[in-house]
């Protein structure tokens, strides 16, 4: 009876052992079948993210494409030629992903195709006057954002120097030179982050879902359905004033440049009109764009040794003016680029109010030459149509009728599980091939 129960008792602990054991392994098989789906599902979601940036990548690729060969084209290309080419390669499916570039113009309307960076304002050339019409800029925040940009170290009078920021808890020097992005603005003392950004935190000009959520999610927003995009909606520092030219030929450095060079280059001039014109290029604060409102027979009387009697020079007609200015520059070509004006093709009427100074009703009176030329303007002398040549040749300052530098939001977006990344891309032509000024993966 005893080794009958005790043999009941082995076969009762060899059972609940073999149960406990069994439990045992499948709890490791279940961790383990737990972890390789974990690890299988982690793969594929990075796949999956890898997909969909290169799906973004393409889309920078291919509007780089466009560019270079629009460039290559010469004068034959119109803006609107441009921009339209741009445009055609806005969106783009690619094996298991698609991309779509879009960005969110001056009035807050999201639209297809890149954003010309000389739509806006570029910060870098900015006076203290036109600073002070951006919503809630103050006296002292604007004396200190010329501070960050002016090369000394002289602080104006409401402003802000090295001084001030060395004796930071986390101290910093201020860049004393043109801003490199818009962001950096925010470095400058009294800017805060959402007077730069609005409710585009990650400033790729597009609406994403926490952005148009109300108080759900960072940033702060109005879910109205429209981005607003704070000072973010009118400045950049990206766009650049060097192009190729039309002829796809360097510019013409006029402080390096002979006689013989410029008669060549522009047709229809003399040699005694191209030694006026060097003349007057070598003075102090010169700018070609005063061509326009200074005759060259005027010019001609203060040019030493000229040869001939001022008032025998021809003045230059406006196709020799226009090709000048398409052709010549006063800046050296392998000096730091020079911050972009604005494409009067494709600024807003919005932007343009946060220009000081403007003639009234220049905004609509610019809008409605444009809209009824095919063409787009071709050169800043098409707005003698609208003002006078000194008025002109000031405004110049400020308007170009071409646009060098692009900022690139492109969506990259896997089909099958839907995960999307961002890639903003700064590009531009200051000489083919273009060139990739900044690019940030989101």
């Amino acid at each position: 009876m005893r080794h009958g129960r005790n043999d009941r008792r082995v076969r009762g602990f060899a059972t609940v052992f073999v149960v406990v054991a069994i439990a045992i392994a499948t709890l490791v098989l279940l961790s383990l079948q737990s972890t390789a789906l974990r690890q299988a599902s982690a793969g594929r979601e990075a796949l999956a993210r890898v997909r969909a940036e290169w799906a973004a990548r393409a889309g920078v690729e291919a509007t780089i494409a466009v560019l270079e060969f629009q460039t290559q084209q010469g004068g034959s290309v119109t803006a609107w030629d441009l921009f339209a080419a741009m445009d055609e390669v806005s969106a783009g499916t690619l094996d298991g992903a698609e991309y779509d570039i879009r960005h969110t113009d001056d009035r807050g309307n999201e639209r297809p195709g890149v954003m010309d960076a000389h739509s806006r304002l570029n910060v870098n050339r900015m006076q203290f006057d036109d600073l002070m019409l951006l919503p809630g800029m103050t006296e002292d925040v604007a004396d200190a954002i010329l501070d960050w940009i002016d090369p000394d170290d002289v602080p104006r009078e409401f402003g802000a120097e090295a001084g001030y920021y060395l004796a930071l808890p986390s101290p910093y020097e201020p860049r004393n030179g043109p801003m490199r992005t818009l962001a950096e603005l925010e470095l400058v003392r009294g800017v805060r982050p959402e007077q730069v950004r609005g409710e585009d935190w990650n400033m790729n000009s597009r609406l994403d879902p926490n952005e148009d959520d109300g108080d759900l999610s960072w940033p702060p927003d109005s879910a109205n359905g429209i981005l607003d995009q704070g000072w973010g909606a009118y400045l950049t520092a990206a766009s650049i004033d060097q192009s190729p030219t039309p002829t796809g030929q360097e510019r013409l450095y006029l402080l390096d440049a002979s006689e013989a060079q410029l008669v060549n280059r522009i047709t229809g001039i003399n040699p005694l009109q191209a030694r006026v014109i060097l003349d007057f290029a070598s003075q102090d604060n010169a700018r070609l764009e005063d061509l326009i409102a200074r005759p060259l027979p005027n010019l001609a009387s203060s040019v030493p040794n000229l040869g001939a009697p001022a008032q025998s020079v021809p003045a230059l007609t406006e196709d020799q003016i226009r090709k000048i200015l398409e052709e010549c520059t006063l800046h050296d070509p392998n000096g730091p680029p020079v911050p972009g004006r604005l494409n009067i093709n494709t600024v807003g009427m919005e932007t343009l109010q946060y220009i000081a100074g403007l003639p009234v009703g220049f905004a609509d009176q610019l809008v409605f030459a444009r809209n009824t030329r095919p063409e787009g303007f071709t050169s800043v002398l098409d707005l003698l149509d609208i003002m006078g040549p000194v008025q002109v040749a000031q405004y110049s300052r400020l308007f170009a009728v071409e646009s060098n530098t692009f900022v690139v939001s492109a969506r990259g977006r896997d089909v099958s599980t839907g995960i999307e990344v961002d890639v903003v891309a700064v590009i531009a032509r200051p000489r083919l091939p273009v060139v990739i000024y900044d690019c940030t993966v989101r």
